[in-house]
C-alpha cells in the first residue's frame, strides 16, 4: 500500500492508501476498535484480554487486518511458554481515494498568528514571502568604508518565517550595495543592521519611528523620550517604505552587532512580548535590550524598553 500524509484536525496524520476492499475490516465498532489496539505493538491475545473479546473474534480480524496491509509483524514475544506474535499498524488510519480524484500540494507551513501577521504584512503575504531581506555587506562600504558583522543572524530570521511562509523560487536575501546600485529600496524590505553598515537602513533612517542619531549611527538610538547608548540595545520598527509608500520596511538594527542581534532575537523568540502593544499602525517601533540570562556571555533573551 502507498502512504500519504493528510490534515486532520489541525494535525498532520499517516495513512494508508487502501483498496475499497479493506473497508470491510473497518465496517464494524468491533473491527475498529481491534484494529486501534494495535497503535503499539502488542499481540492479540492481549487484545482479547482487553477488549473483552474472544481469541478467535481477534484473531479473524487480525488475520484479515493482516492481508488488507494495515498491520505487520514486528517481532515476537514469550508468553507462557509460548511465543506470540507481536503486530503493529503501519500507520494512524486508513484513507480510500476516488478514481479521478484530485489532489493538491499540500503546504506545511503554520499558519501565522494573527498579531504576527498583522506586523510583517505586506512583507508577508499569506504564506508567500513578498520582499526582499537586506544585509549590509561584508566588505568595506558606504562613506565610512564600514564592514558588516551582523549579516548572518539573518539564518535565524530565515528559520523563524520558515514555519509559516513557503520557500520563495527567487533569491529573497540582497546586499545593501546591490539593493542601491539596482534601485531595489522601492520593494517591501526587512533591514537587517544599523545604518553604519547598511546603507539601506541609511537612507530610511530618517523615517523611522525610532532613529540613529545622524551625526553618528554608532552612538545609540533615540525615541521622542530619550537616548538610548548602550551597544546591546536594538530596535524593531516598521514604517511605509519613503520611496514607495505602497510598500513597507522592517527594521532590524542596533548601533552595533550586538544591538542587531536583540532585535532579531526579539522578533524571532520573543515576538508576543515585543508586540503586545501592536495596533495594526503602519508606522511603529520598539526598543529593546539583549540580556545575557545564563551567563554565558551571548544575548539569549531581550527585554522592551519602549515602545513608539
Amino acid at each position: 500500500m502507498k502512504t500519504a500524509t493528510l490534515l486532520y484536525r489541525d494535525r498532520l496524520v499517516d495513512v494508508l492508501l487502501a483498496d475499497p476492499k479493506a473497508a470491510d475490516v473497518f465496517s464494524t465498532e468491533k473491527g475498529f476498535k481491534i484494529a486501534s489496539a494495535f497503535a503499539n505493538p502488542t499481540y492479540p491475545a492481549d487484545v482479547a484480554k482487553k477488549l473483552g473479546l474472544s481469541k478467535q473474534t481477534v484473531a479473524f480480524h487480525v488475520e484479515r487486518l493482516v492481508e488488507s496491509g494495515f498491520l505487520v509483524p514486528v517481532g515476537k514475544k514469550e508468553v507462557r511458554g509460548g511465543t506470540a506474535v507481536l503486530y503493529r499498524a503501519r500507520s494512524s488510519g486508513l484513507a480510500f481515494v476516488l478514481r479521478g480524484a484530485k489532489w493538491k500540494k499540500m503546504s506545511t507551513q503554520t499558519k501565522m498568528p494573527e498579531r504576527l501577521e498583522s506586523f510583517l504584512k505586506p512583507y508577508v503575504n499569506g504564506n508567500r514571502l513578498d520582499g526582499l531581506v537586506v544585509v549590509g555587506s561584508p566588505h568595506p562600504h558606504g562613506p565610512f568604508l564600514s564592514v558588516a558583522a551582523d549579516g548572518h543572524y539573518g539564518f535565524q530570521l530565515g528559520l523563524f518565517l520558515g514555519h509559516y511562509v513557503e520557500i520563495p523560487s527567487d533569491f529573497m536575501v540582497r546586499l545593501d550595495v546591490d539593493v542601491k546600485s539596482e534601485k531595489l529600496y522601492t520593494e517591501n524590505m526587512v533591514l537587517l543592521g544599523g545604518p553604519g553598515t547598511n546603507i539601506i537602513t541609511a537612507m530610511v533612517n530618517s523615517n523611522l519611528p525610532i532613529k540613529f542619531p545622524e551625526h553618528n549611527y554608532w552612538a545609540g538610538v533615540v525615541t521622542p523620550r530619550q537616548t538610548y547608548t548602550s551597544e546591546f540595545v536594538g530596535i524593531v520598527a516598521k514604517t511605509p517604505n519613503p520611496y514607495n509608500p505602497q510598500k513597507t520596511v522592517i527594521t532590524l538594527a542596533g548601533p552595533r552587532a550586538a544591538g542587531t542581534k536583540a532585535a532579531i532575537v526579539a522578533l524571532t523568540q520573543r515576538w508576543e512580548q515585543l508586540l503586545s502593544e501592536y495596533d495594526g499602525r503602519e508606522k511603529w517601533g520598539a526598543v529593546v535590550q539583549g540580556l545575557d540570562l545564563n551567563g554565558d556571555g551571548k544575548i539569549d533573551s531581550v527585554e522592551v524598553l519602549e515602545t513608539a
